[in-house]
């Protein structure tokens, strides 16, 4: 008899409007594992655990080791799991100055990075498929003409970066060719002036104004501030020592979100502010033009900052202009915040004391001046990343020979006579330093799956062919720093096995003399008009994340949207000018015009239009490709944070954005409890309501009794716990079709609102997960009860006895639970089906599937504390969204343990349960926002 197909024709497929092709490039194609031979293989050189390997190794547990991912050219201190040595996910490690433990979404997406199988596999020339030998034979007849020319006419550019071994490779090239030129460049921002770059002690600042400064999120630092920064907004024994954090921005941000004051105004009028704060400062009258709003807020920010001399500090982004940065420093010496809440650093990215000739508008030059007969770009995609005024991709053929490396096949590696592929950093050796200039080891955890070599070894190969190893190299450095081999090795494994070297931050140094009358700041600019402010994304950041699936579908905090940039305006602007979300515009610099769609944001300045880099790409590989537009082509060299100089027309055409969420507003419920950190302080909150009498029978849970704790007064909204939850829990990306049809994934989700005037808004996060109801309103209704209560309280699912009827989904009040309506995995050929998590489920289609609070963690736990014979301790099981918060917002534990964190959190006068009245009784609950005015505003 003929077996009748599971499903119905097309149930088990994707839409006609998604081709299969589609799909396939989506799911990152069905390369054959066959094909990676030894990708599961550790390097040849030693590396070393952060602990000794536990006994679960032997039958395929994850043993954890210490390295350093590169962040903007800074290191991001890490422990990297691995599973029979396939590297499955990045943690933060609790060593590094900088990570202390935590990490950020795009740094949970670097293990998915390593399986992209658009990664470059071999090199190329001209475009056509070759291989390594035959580039080392071409390269050593180059050679030596280049030798005999001192290296005449060979330029090398790179970004910045604050890698010793690399930066000894750089020195060792030019040693070898002493007429060869170093060029830097970067997309992103610069943190030192003069050598020196500020640090900042959010611990000890009671008073913070911010100018144009996302220092929660886009920072090297961003980690260690937001857990300072959060810290001071922690109840403690049920009262707060709270900071007060004045924000002016141009477009929202993370820490603009959680401002106590906030006014979003333009880069030209922050300097009008600021020039009123200035007069306040000096006991002057403020200008007639203020807003009553910035009036209250500027004399209110005054008399805090003359109130706090040495507890108070002033952070100017660094896309502020050079003179607001002057200003900024000039009030923090006025302020006698150096040495206090300010230190200042050596400089930690480098340009080889001196040694780098410029940057990009100087290569362009040379190149021009037809100088450059070689040039190597490594690290580096100019031909995207360039200004719009530089057009490099004209300039890249006025060099005879031209030699590209990096990870992909990208725009400037397209133009190139060679390509050579970079491995990733978790399968290559290397070195960075952390913002305060400690240094870790990039340990790599897997032997390069394809035919990859690291910028360092490919650097060494072109001044001293054949090359050392990345390892030999990495060690030649720091046997060189340390003066004498003795004692070398035990030190190599201690640094290999802490993830940190000991004693090599740098220390501070006297800042530049600022005391004395604040500059004058006067006005930049035309007087009227629309300018347009860019910004780095917040998940693919200038477009060097733009081919991973997992931020492409990350909802972007505050807008949530996904897969799409946009141009974001003010509500108030939009309806003066008769714009709609979704109307699409275009935006003329003179390099040709760019078709952005709108969006409304509130807090957004009403006199500039906000965009972010990384879309619009056109080599990303197969997920980057075709998403957004091009900003690049609205920035100028002199200018590339703001352009006042772009023309703007309407085109009568619809683009639809695509966001995971489409209401931002509380419409007058408590979804987000707010309280004020004075009335905390005064015990002025009404005691808990008793709780509802429920008609389930009690139950005794004698055992454990696992809860959650969401401290919203911490949750600065970054997303990391959604990244870090996708790469726990086997979550798999939908696309942008399925995103729109509201069936995305993710088991948490962040939801914003905004609240007040939308110009200027009070900003909410609230990560919302799996309540973990005790009256469970989904498991009622389940007529397979395939989601059940366990002994400990976990609102489980059991996966194999669903049969898709979502009638849980439809109970559920809390919107948390989601269902595979296709077979949305990658598929198991694909290289990305390497970095799964062994120790959960991989789903498949027509399955509800929700947050278990980490379960695997739960049993891991549980199996070690019986494996020592002892009970388990509070603080040892730790879920994925847990681990990740830089701000530490999330807790978690067993209720039933008296001197659990958890439980004695929950009693703090704050806490509450989301949607109480409903008498869930959920084990996931919230203590409220805080909020710390000033009193005069």
């Amino acid at each position: 008899m003929k077996r009748l197909p599971e499903f119905a024709p097309g149930a088990d497929t994707w839409p006609e409007e998604l081709s299969r092709r589609q799909f396939l490039e989506l799911a990152g194609g069905t390369l054959a594992l066959a094909g990676l031979a030894g990708c599961n293989r550790q390097p040849e050189k030693f590396i070393v655990p952060y602990v000794d390997p536990p006994p679960r190794e032997l039958t395929g547990g994850p043993v954890f080791y210490a390295t350093a991912m590169p962040w903007e050219g800074y290191g991001r201190g890490l422990l990297a799991r691995a599973n029979s040595g396939r590297p499955t996910k990045l943690e933060g490690n609790p060593s590094h100055p900088d990570s202390l433990g935590a990490t950020d979404a795009v740094t949970q997406a670097g293990v998915l990075s390593l399986y992209d199988p658009d990664r470059s596999q071999a090199p190329r020339r001209g475009g056509e498929p070759s291989n390594w030998e035959t580039f080392q034979d071409e390269w050593l007849a180059r050679h030596r003409e280049l030798d005999a020319r001192g290296g005449e006419g060979f330029a090398l550019l790179t970004e910045p970066t604050t890698s010793p071994a690399l930066l000894r490779a750089i020195g060792r090239l030019l040693q070898r060719f002493p007429r060869a030129k170093w060029y830097q460049h970067t997309a992103l921002f610069r943190y030192d002036q003069a050598g020196l770059q500020e640090d900042y002690d959010f611990a000890r600042a009671d008073v913070i104004l911010g100018i144009d400064a996302d220092f929660l999120l886009q920072h090297p630092a961003a980690l260690r501030y937001a857990r300072a920064f959060a810290g001071r907004r922690r109840l403690e024994k049920g009262r707060a020592d709270s900071n007060r954090l004045y924000m002016l921005e141009a477009t929202p941000t993370i820490s603009g979100s959680m401002a106590d004051h906030r006014l979003a105004v333009s880069p030209r009028r922050q300097r009008e502010l600021l020039a009123a704060l200035a007069a306040a400062l000096n006991h002057q009258p403020l200008p007639g033009d203020l807003s009553a709003e910035e009036s209250r807020v500027l004399r209110a920010l005054a008399a805090d900052l003359d109130a706090s001399r040495g507890r108070a500090l002033c952070i100017a982004g660094p896309q502020c202009d050079e003179d607001i940065r002057r200003w900024a420093q000039a009030l923090n010496g006025r302020l006698g915040a150096g040495g206090a809440t300010v230190h200042f650093l050596p400089a930690v990215r480098s340009d080889g004391d001196g040694r780098a000739a410029g940057g990009l508008a100087d290569l362009r030059a040379a190149l021009e001046r037809h100088e450059v007969d070689l040039l190597v770009v490594a690290g580096s995609n100019p031909v995207y990343t360039a200004p719009a005024d530089l057009e490099f991709a004209a300039a890249i053929p006025l060099a005879r020979r031209q030699i590209h490396v990096g990870p992909y096949v990208d725009e400037t590696a397209a133009l190139c006579e060679w390509h050579l592929p970079e491995s990733h950093f978790l399968e290559a050796w290397g070195d960075l330093r952390a913002f305060d200039g400690t240094v870790s080891i990039v340990q790599p955890l897997i032997a390069p799956l394809y035919q990859t070599r690291s910028a360092l070894e490919y650097l060494d190969f072109l001044a001293y062919p054949p090359g050392q190893s990345g390892y030999d190299l990495v060690r030649a450095t720091w046997q060189e720093k340390g003066g004498s081999a003795a004692g070398f090795e035990g030190k190599w494994e201690q640094w290999l096995q802490a993830g940190v070297m000991a004693g090599t931050a740098n220390p501070p140094r006297p800042g530049p003399a600022a005391r004395g009358p604040l500059p004058d700041l006067d006005a930049a600019g035309p007087e009227s008009g629309l300018s347009v402010v860019l910004r780095p994304d917040p998940t693919v950041s200038d477009g060097r994340w733009s081919n991973c699936p997992w931020l492409q579908e990350l909802p972007k905090p505050l807008s949530h949207l996904v897969w799409d940039n946009a141009a974001f305006v003010a509500p108030a602007l939009a309806a003066r000018e008769g714009w709609l979300d979704g109307d699409v515009l275009a935006l003329d610099a003179g390099h040709g015009a760019v078709e952005a769609s709108v969006r409304t944001l509130p807090g957004q300045a009403p006199d500039c239009i906000a965009v972010h880099l990384g879309y619009g790409r056109t080599a990303a590989g197969s997920v980057g490709n075709g998403h957004g537009f091009d900003a690049y082509r609205l920035r100028l060299r002199d200018r590339p944070w703001e352009n006042g100089a772009v023309r703007i027309q309407r085109l009568g055409k619809q683009y639809g954005l695509v966001s995971t969420q489409r209401h931002f507003e509380m419409e007058g419920r408590e979804i987000v409890k707010v309280e004020e950190v004075a009335r905390v302080n005064r015990g002025d909150l009404p005691p808990p309501a008793p709780p509802h009498d429920s008609l389930y029978p009690p139950v005794a849970y004698n055992a454990h009794k696992w809860g959650m704790l969401i401290d919203l007064a911490s949750c600065i909204g970054c997303q990391a716990c959604v990244a870090a939850c996708q790469a726990e829990n086997n979550i798999p990306v939908v696309g942008r079709d399925q995103c729109a049809r509201e069936r995305e994934m993710h088991w948490i989700r962040v939801d914003t609102y905004y609240e007040g005037d939308a110009a200027h808004p009070r900003i909410l996060h609230q990560p919302v997960p799996c309540q973990q109801c005790e009256n469970a309103p989904c498991e009622l209704v389940c007529p397979v009860a395939a989601t059940v209560h366990s002994s400990e309280g976990l609102n489980d699912m059991v996966y194999n006895r669903c049969v898709g009827t979502r009638f849980c989904s439809n109970n559920c009040p809390y919107k948390v639970r989601r269902f595979n309506f296709l077979n949305f995995q990658f598929a198991e050929g694909s290289p990305y089906y390497l970095q799964k998590n062994p120790e959960v489920t991989v789903r498949s289609r027509g399955v509800m599937e929700k947050c278990t609070y980490c379960v695997q963690r739960i049993d891991d736990g549980r199996i070690a504390a019986e494996r020592e014979n002892r009970p388990l301790r509070d603080g040892e099981i730790r879920t994925a969204c847990q681990q990740v918060c830089p701000a530490e917002a999330i807790v978690f534990g067993d209720l039933n343990d008296p001197a659990a964190r958890v439980r004695a959190r929950k009693a703090e006068p704050t806490h509450y349960g989301l949607l109480d009245d409903l008498n869930t009784r959920p084990r996931t609950t919230y203590l409220a926002r805080l909020l710390n005015p000033a009193p005069e505003a």
